[in-house]
């Protein structure tokens, strides 16, 4: 079984996001840039996981 499906993602907007982790956009783009984080696009939102992000601030992601 996929490693993505053993986890339910726990998607949030990116504005919440880079208020709940004090982290700016350009982290995140960069972060998702660099295969880290997956940022999901509905519409004009960008959603992100929060179970991605708090792996890759722990140091337990592994990016491309």
């Amino acid at each position: 079984m996929a490693e993505s499906s053993a986890k339910p993602k726990n998607l949030i907007r990116l504005k919440d996001a880079i208020q709940r982790y004090s982290l700016s956009r350009s982290t995140f783009d960069r972060a998702a840039n660099a295969g880290v984080i997956t940022k999901h696009t509905v519409g004009r939102a960008a959603f992100v996981d929060t179970h991605q992000i708090d792996a890759w601030i722990m140091g337990e992601s592994q990016g491309v």
